[in-house]
């Protein structure tokens, strides 16, 4: 810890006794000198030795958590000299987003602690309950000690270097907001046997359609019934869930997106991913959003059970308001990456001209594409996503409409 001294003992004091004692030979002012000097001595060692042999330790209980769930901080000081302290004041400094558990009004929520004199060899635990209102990454601290010598003359301060830190999950949407309905019924909608066709299980044809790729036109048929006709195949079953989270809100996604959509979108995609993985099935994120500790564009690979799970929440408590670029690009980016046959879960503010493109191309590469946006898209988006074969659900204003 690196100490900091302020104030001192006035130590002029004694020359002046001393000299005075010296020139007036009176034995009152000689004690008095004598007294200066010891006071003297007294300050200086006790302010040297004020912070030595404390030792500090911070632990948060737990260390992942959802937000607006109560955590620990326990803070425990020891004092491993022989003799006590005249005093120690500790104080923990909070960012924002974590708040003291039961803040009395007109009082700092910047910070919590607490003042007590340690005897010597003494060890105190103290406890500071704390809410995490919102969710994030966050390191605790600052810790900063404040003692000083025994006769009140100066102060010494140090900064304890440990930051704990921990991740404040994002609230499923039906807990952050009240009036909107759980996703379950859309998450199992979503984890359903897929709609992708099986190349092995030939079932019939069917009247050749705008998009449809060349190679699966059946020219026997064609020719036999006069007209275009492509290959229908029974559907396969694919058991894999790609979460593709958009959190830019305009079309200019260097915008700072707005707060509250962003915060709709990443509570919608943890309840569909928690929902999914109870489920049992493979589950992966792929997001334009930027990581707010390490200013980069995380992913999650597919994987099934707790672990990719925790990943990608974590993934989505430190996101920030940011977009690294639009999501059309990054989606369509990762399709060489996308496991064959998932079903893509697309979760976006809103659908634009550009992003409905990039979801028909996805669909048309074989995945099962759903659509979840907090605004409804214009006519024309939507009609374009119908004849896709894409399915959009909207959460505007806390309703939810499907078509497709």
């Amino acid at each position: 810890m690196t100490v900091e001294r302020s104030g001192s003992y006035p130590w002029p004091v004694f020359p002046v006794l001393l000299l005075v004692a010296a020139l007036t030979r009176e034995p009152v002012v000689l004690v008095a000198a004598a007294a200066a000097l010891a006071g003297w001595l007294v300050s200086e060692f006790s302010a040297r030795v004020a912070l030595r042999g404390v030792e500090v330790a911070c632990e948060l209980e737990p260390s992942r958590m959802v937000a607006g769930d109560l955590l620990m901080a326990r803070i425990t000081i020891a004092n491993r000299k022989p003799f006590p302290m005249p005093w120690l004041e500790i104080r923990l400094a909070l960012p924002d987003g974590i708040e003291p558990e039961s803040a009395i009004a007109g009082t700092s929520r910047a910070s919590v602690g607490a003042g007590f004199s340690p005897k010597g060899h003494e060890r105190v635990v103290l406890v500071f309950p704390l809410r995490a209102t919102r969710r994030g990454a966050y390191e605790i601290g600052p810790l900063r000690l404040r003692s000083g010598d025994w006769l009140g003359f100066s102060h010494v301060e140090a900064t304890w270097p440990g930051s704990p830190s921990i991740v404040v999950y994002p609230k499923p949407l039906s807990v952050a907001d009240h009036h909107r309905p759980s996703l379950r019924p859309l998450a199992e909608t979503a984890t359903k046997r897929g709609l992708l066709p099986d190349p092995l299980r030939f079932r019939g044809v069917r009247e050749h359609r705008s998009g449809d790729p060349r190679k699966e036109i059946h020219w026997k048929a064609s020719a036999r019934l006069g007209s275009l006709h492509t290959k229908q195949y029974e559907p396969a079953t694919s058991l894999d869930a790609v979460f593709l989270l958009n959190v830019a809100t305009y079309d200019q996604y260097w915008i700072q997106a707005d707060p509250d959509e962003a915060e709709t979108v990443i509570s919608a995609t943890v309840e569909l991913m928690r929902h999914a993985a109870d489920a049992g099935r493979q589950i992966g994120l792929v997001t334009n959003g930027i990581d707010n500790v390490t200013h980069e564009r995380p992913r999650s690979a597919l994987g099934r059970g707790p672990r990719p799970l925790t990943r990608s929440l974590e993934i989505l408590a430190r996101l920030g308001p940011y977009a690294s670029n639009s999501p059309e690009a990054v989606f369509l980016r990762a399709r060489g990456r996308l496991p064959w046959g998932a079903t893509l879960v697309c979760v976006t503010p809103a659908v634009g001209t550009h992003l409905a493109g990039a979801l028909i191309a996805l669909r048309r590469a074989h995945h099962r594409v759903l659509v979840v946006s907090i605004e409804e898209p214009a006519e024309g988006v939507r009609a374009r996503l119908h004849t896709a074969d894409v399915t959009l659900d909207s959460l505007h204003l806390g309703t939810r409409r499907a078509t497709g």
